[in-house]
């Protein structure tokens, strides 16, 4: 089935054409004529299956063909800043050049201009939970004239305890509403929030139904203190060129970053403590090419729509086995193929286990030659503390041992370059 059959108007059409888009995905097809008659909906898919058209269009649909009024006519939550930045981004393409008015609003970056954005006038709004109801405090926006509100990644919303939240946007909205509600799975926890903000609902799931993820994943099994010279040496033998690297926390993630760009390879970090701007800049990186890495926390896990990447390295496993699925799933979207690869050491085997026991299958593990645990660490790993212990949050002693004369972590054309894969150090 293709969007010409739909009866879209013809600049939705174009604007769809110009994306590249053609056949519908099967969330598509079942969805969009359900919400453009203006039923609730209830609908279960995986990630990178095509939901935000699925939900955007019929929006876009109904109030370009319903009487032009100043108020605001559509509401999207989704959990996290960067789902809110693509999914506004997705529906401002969708929506190009039809008068339609779409604004993003999230945390993390400047509050006014989010502000004057929205008292100047919008159709449909894009927002995370928290600057809603700070929009909301302030005055600065009403829902009394709702007409659809979305709630995008419903379960993720509940991971994020923002379940109350969204449960109070429902009281500021008008009784007469329809509410399309996206989860990429059905829980029990799920269901009870979704009985409480849909009436009648169409319950749609396509995740039995759609081609399953084509990703391909294993381990390698070594001494935790020599993860970043593996990573390091995969990157560099396998000329990886975009590489998404998942650590537990940020702390890790700064560390490693210094590591690689000591091995030659170029990385940025994408966590927490990043302003909103920094991490842009830093994804834009990764997809452009201008980066071979990106190290991350959890905070990338979800919402990240990153074209055709190839491979995943859970450098360290997430603290919820549940969390392993969203990593792995930022590659092999939408049918494509992907590698997942998760650097193991004896710490890591009880978080192993929980999510062999999730997935329902053992991961394949091998260890590289010259990597097995128990043998001589290189001298420049001896003494280091190792980077996978269980406590994670300090480290007081680098990965390496470096040269007591070696002034600076970033070496100018006059001082030493590592070469030889970091063994030696001569003369430039």
């Amino acid at each position: 089935m293709n969007f010409e059959q739909l009866s879209l108007t013809s600049q939705v059409l174009a604007n769809l054409n110009e994306c590249g888009y053609s056949e519908l995905t099967p969330i598509q097809q079942q969805a969009i004529p359900v919400a453009i008659k203006g039923q609730d909906l209830m609908a279960c898919a995986a990630t990178g299956t095509g939901k935000t058209a699925a939900f955007s269009l019929p929006i876009i649909e109904n109030i370009l063909k319903a009487p032009k009024t100043n108020a605001l006519k559509a509401l999207v939550l989704t959990p996290t800043r960067e789902l809110a930045i693509q999914v506004g981004d997705n529906i401002s393409r969708y929506s190009e050049n039809t008068g339609l008015k779409v604004v993003t609003v999230y945390g993390g970056a400047s509050f006014n201009p989010q502000r004057k954005a929205v008292m100047a006038g919008v159709d449909i709004l894009v927002a995370t939970p928290g600057r809603l109801f700070d929009l909301l405090g302030q005055g600065a926006l009403t829902l009394s004239q709702i007409e659809y509100l979305v709630i995008d990644e419903a379960d993720r919303m509940l991971d994020m305890g923002f379940a109350p939240d969204v449960e109070k946007v429902k009281r500021y909205l008008p009784k007469q509403h329809q509410s399309l509600f996206f989860s990429a799975t059905f829980s029990s926890e799920v269901k009870k929030l979704a009985a409480k903000l849909l009436t009648a609902p169409k319950s749609i799931d396509v995740t039995s139904k759609s081609d399953k993820p084509k990703i391909e994943q294993f381990g390698y099994f070594l001494d935790g203190r020599r993860k970043a010279e593996l990573l390091a040496e995969l990157i560099g033998k396998n000329n990886w060129r975009q590489v998404l690297v998942f650590v537990s926390t940020k702390e890790m993630a700064s560390r490693l970053t210094k590591e690689l760009k000591l091995d030659g390879i170029a990385n940025d970090v994408f966590h927490g403590d990043k302003t909103q701007g920094a991490r842009n800049r830093a994804l834009e990186a990764l997809k452009s090419g201008a980066i071979r890495a990106l190290i991350a926390t959890d905070v990338a896990a979800r919402g990240l729509d990153i074209k055709s990447l190839p491979i995943v390295i859970n450098f360290q496993l997430p603290f919820a086995a549940e969390d392993y699925i969203h990593r792995i799933g930022r590659t092999g979207r939408a049918g494509q193929s992907g590698q997942a690869i998760s650097l193991l050491s004896e710490t890591d085997k009880p978080m192993l286990t929980e999510i062999e026991q999730l997935l329902g299958q053992k991961l394949k593990l091998s260890t590289p030659k010259g990597y097995e645990p128990g043998s001589k660490l290189p001298q420049r790993y001896q003494g280091s503390l190792s980077i996978d212990e269980s406590k994670q949050e300090k480290y007081k002693k680098p990965f390496r041992k470096r040269n007591d004369n070696r002034a600076s972590s970033k070496p100018n054309s006059m001082q030493k370059k590592r070469v030889d894969n970091g063994s030696k150090w001569k003369k430039k």
